[in-house]
């Protein structure tokens, strides 16, 4: 049976849950703007409940996405702020009017209270109820300024408060086990992520197995058939071999233009060594790509034109400074180039 996790999780859940807030806001915002026709707001206080019905949006926008992790710091940053500020927005527009009817505000305030309920249930009891104190404040100071001889009823009202009361409760009864569920959500993610790299790896090594029998089928296929083997078909051989290790020790740089270089390299006698010490796992994908792209370029253009002497390239150990180097040594010459983790040559040392 799918658990109410992995129903908020998957896509149909999701745009289920998107679906019911489109239509809640939709009507707040309907019937706002049918108030608003009705007691004549003018264009400041439509101004003051639009930004209200957009920060209330984005604040309960927020808080709703991933139900099954918990709220990042910076969330509950966002929607505490979201929320302040768009109630004073609300009792400031309610002030400049000055109607003696607070009953075009009082939906926008209470879509405050059904956003700071969701933020308990998101287990942010404390935060919440910072910002219940807060806005009530807000609204025994600006409230007398509407006018209306009901403002001390907007600003507790026995219906939002009840419904905070209960939220607190059901918050505190529920929080091992929205714990547990948080738990079993990260476990999950981890565990998908296992899987999709075991099938990325799966993948990638198909790709390798195809391209080395691209290689290795000729040349088994000749001995099969009793053709003499020559001494390129020798050469040949090793170089596949060869480029088996790379592949091996050297995965992250096991990209096309490195296997050419290589493999050009060594047919002319140049003994290259590719490693890969893990050191790429920690970044990235894009500074993960901008190294290998980067050490990929520096080989490719130190293989060029040699005809003898020995390569390194690696990838060092997680942690590790500089992350990747190219180091050659051919004759009199004695060169190591460095790379940072953005791609770039932090020094070459020669000697």
């Amino acid at each position: 049976m799918t658990g109410s996790g992995d129903f908020l999780e998957n896509l149909p859940g999701r745009w289920i849950a998107g679906g019911i807030l489109a239509i809640y806001f939709v009507a707040l915002g309907v019937r706002t703007v049918v108030n608003g026709r009705l007691a004549d707001f003018t264009a400041v206080t439509w101004a003051g409940t639009t930004l209200a019905f957009v920060l209330l949006a984005i604040a309960m926008t927020v808080t709703a996405s991933s139900a099954t992790s918990a709220l990042a710091d910076w969330q509950a940053g966002v929607v505490c702020g979201a929320v302040v500020i768009a109630v004073a927005a609300v009792w400031g527009s309610a002030a400049l009017l000055g109607s003696e009817a607070l009953g075009p505000f009082q939906t926008m305030l209470s879509t405050a209270t059904i956003v700071l309920v969701v933020f308990m249930m998101r287990g942010r009891l404390l935060l919440a109820w910072v910002v219940v104190a807060v806005n009530t404040v807000i609204g025994v100071i600006v409230g007398p300024l509407t006018g209306s001889p009901t403002w001390l009823n907007a600003v507790l009202p026995r219906a939002s408060f009840t419904m905070l009361f209960i939220a607190t409760g059901a918050a505190l009864l529920l929080a091992p086990q929205v714990a547990e569920l948080h738990a079993l959500s990260a476990r999950r993610r981890a565990d998908r992520k296992g899987v999709d790299d075991v099938r990325e790896d799966i993948a990638a090594r198909d790709v390798r197995i195809r391209r080395i029998d691209a290689r290795v089928r000729p040349l088994l296929t000749k001995v099969v058939d009793g053709h003499p083997v020559t001494d390129d078909d020798v050469t040949d051989a090793r170089l596949i071999e060869a480029r088996l290790r790379d592949g091996i020790r050297g995965r992250a740089l096991d990209v096309p233009r490195v296997r050419r270089a290589v493999w050009d390299a060594r047919r002319s006698g140049v003994s290259v060594t590719v490693l890969d010490d893990g050191g790429l796992t920690e970044l990235d994908t894009a500074r993960a790509d901008a190294v290998v792209d980067a050490a990929a370029l520096v080989l490719e253009e130190e293989l060029a034109g040699l005809s003898g002497g020995d390569v390194v390239a690696r990838i060092a150990p997680p942690g590790r400074d500089p992350i990747a180097t190219v180091g050659v040594v051919s004759g009199s010459v004695r060169r190591r180039i460095e790379l940072t983790v953005d791609g770039r040559i932090h020094r070459v040392v020669q000697s």
